[in-house]
C-alpha cells in the first residue's frame, strides 16, 4: 500500500486530541484510511509543549506506516479535535506552532466527536467517561455543548463522579461514620489498605485515578451492595437529566465512551430514549469537516438560543 499513495494528492491527516491518549488517522478525500496511529496525551489547553509533541509523534508513525518522508506536508490538510480549538486565541496559537500543512481545520473534541457521531447530521451525543459532555448540532449548523466543566465542578455522572462518591463512602465507613460493606471494602482494597491511605496515597488525586473506582461501584451494585446502587443510580438520573437538555425528539442521541456498555439499559430506561451507537469517531468527525462534509464549529454562547443565530 505504501507504494500507491501520493503524497501531491489531498489527504487529511485526522487527529483526535484526548487529555489521556491521542490518535490519528490519515485518510484520502473520500476517506479511505492509509495509515492510523496512537500516542500519548494531547490537549494543548493543559500541557502545549507536550501536545506539540504528540502530533509530530502521531505523523511520524502515519508517514512510517506509508513510506512517505516526514516533511511530505504537501496536499496534506491537519484536521484536527482537540479541547478548546473552539476559543479562537487558543486555536491561533496552537495552529501557529505545528509544521506547515498544506491547510489547516481545528475544531473542540467534542465537536469532532459528535459530527462523527451523526455523520454529520443534526443530532445529539452524550460522552460518558472519566468526565462527561454533551452535544447537539442543530440544523442551522449551530452547536452546543453542556457540562464537560471537570471533576471538581461537573462531569455529573461520569467515572470521577462515581470514584468520588465512592472514596468518601470508603472513608466514612473507615471513620465510623457509616457501616462497612462490599464497596467500602472493595475500594480500600483497591487503594492499597489503611498503610497506604496514611502514606499519602490521595497526595495528587484527581480524576483519573478517582474514575479508576467507577467499575468496582458498577460491579458492587450488580452484586446488590445498596451503597454502590445509590451511586449508581444517581449517576443515571444525573446522566438522563444531560441528555434531556441536549436532546430533540426528532433527531437521534448517540452515546460514547468507556460507561456507556455498563449503564446503557439504566440510561435508556431513565431517558426514555433509545441511546444508539455512533456511527463514527472523532477522527471521521475531523474529515467530514475538512472536507467540507459537514458544517465547521459553530457554538453557542451560553444564554445564546439557536433561534438567535436564524
Amino acid at each position: 500500500m505504501a507504494t500507491t499513495v501520493n503524497p501531491q494528492d489531498e489527504h487529511y491527516f485526522c487527529l483526535d486530541g484526548g487529555g489521556s491518549r491521542s490518535r490519528a488517522r490519515l485518510v484520502d478525500f473520500d476517506g479511505r484510511a492509509f495509515a492510523e496511529a496512537a500516542g500519548g496525551p494531547c490537549n494543548p489547553s493543559i500541557n502545549f509543549e507536550g501536545a506539540i509533541a504528540s502530533i509530530a509523534d502521531l505523523w511520524r508513525q502515519c508517514c512510517a506506516a506509508i513510506g512517505w518522508r516526514e516533511d511530505s506536508y504537501n496536499g496534506v490538510v491537519f484536521a484536527a479535535g482537540v479541547a478548546g480549538a473552539y476559543i479562537e486565541e487558543g486555536r491561533r496559537t496552537f495552529l501557529a506552532a505545528l509544521p506547515p500543512f498544506a491547510r489547516f481545520c481545528a475544531m473542540s473534541d467534542g465537536y469532532a466527536a459528535l459530527i462523527g457521531a451523526g455523520a454529520g447530521a443534526p443530532c445529539s451525543l452524550i460522552i460518558i467517561g472519566t468526565g462527561v459532555a454533551g452535544h447537539r448540532l442543530f440544523a442551522n449548523g449551530w452547536s452546543i455543548q453542556r457540562d464537560a466543566w471537570g471533576w471538581l465542578a461537573g462531569d455529573r455522572g461520569s467515572g470521577s463522579w462515581m470514584g468520588q462518591k465512592a472514596l468518601r463512602h470508603c472513608l466514612a465507613a473507615f471513620d465510623g461514620v457509616t457501616p462497612q460493606d462490599g464497596l467500602s471494602r472493595a475500594v480500600l482494597s483497591a487503594i492499597g489498605g489503611v498503610e497506604k491511605l496514611r502514606a499519602g496515597w490521595m497526595r495528587d488525586l484527581g480524576p483519573g485515578r478517582l474514575a479508576a473506582f467507577a467499575p468496582i461501584v458498577l460491579e458492587r451494585a450488580d452484586a446488590g451492595d445498596a451503597s454502590a446502587q445509590r451511586i449508581r443510580t444517581r449517576a443515571v438520573e444525573l446522566l438522563a437529566a444531560t441528555i434531556g437538555v441536549i436532546a430533540d425528539e426528532g433527531q437521534p442521541v448517540f452515546a460514547a465512551g468507556g460507561l456507556v456498555p455498563p449503564l446503557r439499559a439504566l440510561l435508556v430506561k431513565k431517558a426514555s430514549r433509545p441511546i444508539i451507537e455512533p456511527k463514527g469517531d472523532a477522527m471521521t468527525g475531523c474529515w467530514l469537516v475538512a472536507s467540507g462534509r459537514a458544517p465547521e464549529e459553530r457554538a453557542l454562547l451560553f444564554g445564546q438560543t439557536v433561534e438567535e443565530t436564524s
